[in-house]
This record gives structure tokens, C-alpha cells and sequence, in this order.
């Protein structure tokens, strides 16, 4: 989490100003930014990036590094290798896990920006993790594009029931899955 929020100090290093500066910038409005428990301000990556390119200020190299974090939670390992190739290179990291339990520990450690998720495996299914998704606020938001072989009429409801974002069937169009992918990241 440390790598995902910066302190007024490393922002002020960041964007070569002073501290104060930076805090005026959080008071203003203008960069928005959170207090800790101690009042601290913490500012997170995404909230710089955007308030640095909204000011046209030179990106600096270590913010030119930031990318999103797509969680591919599939059974079959050669799936995951094709959507790692497919997929890679693309403006975000992808990280991949073969089933639903490995899948909870990610999504709770990382918290990943888009989870692409097959429903059909052994063990704790897509719609399981879904439920548990659900209920946490901390997850509830992350989006989730249902990849699947369930086609049925009722299983089609009941994933879309589940509090996804899209559904795709497999096999994927992996050009229509990245621009996808890209338009719910704002990419």
C-alpha cells in the first residue's frame, strides 16, 4: 500500500516544489488527498497522475511507471498464459491465480483496479467470490468482467445478477476483451 499513496513530501520532491505547496494544493482543492488517523495527508498515485497531467506539468519518471492492476483468476493454466500473452504490455500489470481462494488473498492484499473472473471452477466458484466481493465496501467497487463458459439462459442471470461489469463467453476475442479492459481503467 506505501507505494500506492505518497506523503506532501514526496510529492513535493515529485513535482520539484515546496512541502507547503503542496499542502496549499490539498487545501485549495485543486489535488485531492485524504488525513490519516494522525493528520497526515496522504495522496494517492492515481490523484497525482491526474492532477499533474490536468496541469500540464512534466510527468516525472517514476509516475511515468504507474499502471493499473488487473487480478486473472482462471483454473485452466493455459488460459492464463494466453490472456498473460494476449494481454501484456498494455498499459497495466496483470497477475494471474488458478483458483477462488488464492483469488480472496489477492484481491484483499492487492487490491486489484479489474478482476477478470471465470465462474465455473472447483473449490470457491466466481459466484462465491462475487458474494464475498459484494459484501466488503473495500471490494464492492472493483469492477469484474465474467469470462465463462456458462451460457445458459439462467446462468446468464444469475452472473449478471452477481454484481459484475460485463460478460464475455469463451472462447474471448482478446482485441475486444483489451479494449474492454482499457475502457473500464481509462486507459
Amino acid at each position: 500500500m506505501s507505494d500506492q499513496v505518497f506523503s506532501t513530501y514526496q510529492v513535493a520532491k515529485l513535482c520539484n516544489v515546496h512541502h507547503t505547496t503542496v499542502i496549499k494544493w490539498v487545501n485549495e482543492g485543486i489535488l485531492k488527498a485524504y488525513t490519516t488517523p494522525g493528520g497526515h495527508r496522504r495522496i494517492k498515485k492515481e490523484d497525482l497522475l491526474e492532477f499533474i497531467i490536468q496541469h500540464q506539468m512534466p510527468i516525472p519518471d517514476q509516475m511515468s511507471k504507474i499502471s493499473k492492476n488487473v487480478l486473472i483468476v482462471d483454473d485452466d493454466i493455459e488460459v492464463l498464459e494466453e490472456y498473460r500473452d494476449a494481454l501484456g504490455g498494455n498499459g497495466f500489470d496483470l497477475d494471474c491465480v488458478s483458483d477462488g481462494f488464492e483469488a480472496g488473498v489477492k484481491i484483499y492484499r492487492e487490491n486489484p483496479d479489474l478482476i477478470l473472473l471465470d465462474f465455473r471452477m472447483p473449490g470457491m466458484d466466481g459466484f462465491q467470490i462475487c458474494e464475498i466481493l459484494q459484501r466488503d465496501k473495500k471490494t464492492a467497487q472493483i469492477p469484474v468482467i465474467a469470462i465463462t463458459v456458462l451460457s445458459s439462459d439462467e446462468d446468464v442471470k444469475r452472473i449478471k445478477a452477481s454484481g459484475i461489469r460485463k460478460y464475455m463467453v469463451k472462447p474471448v476475442d482478446m482485441d475486444k476483451l483489451l479494449t474492454l479492459i482499457k475502457e473500464i481503467l481509462k486507459i
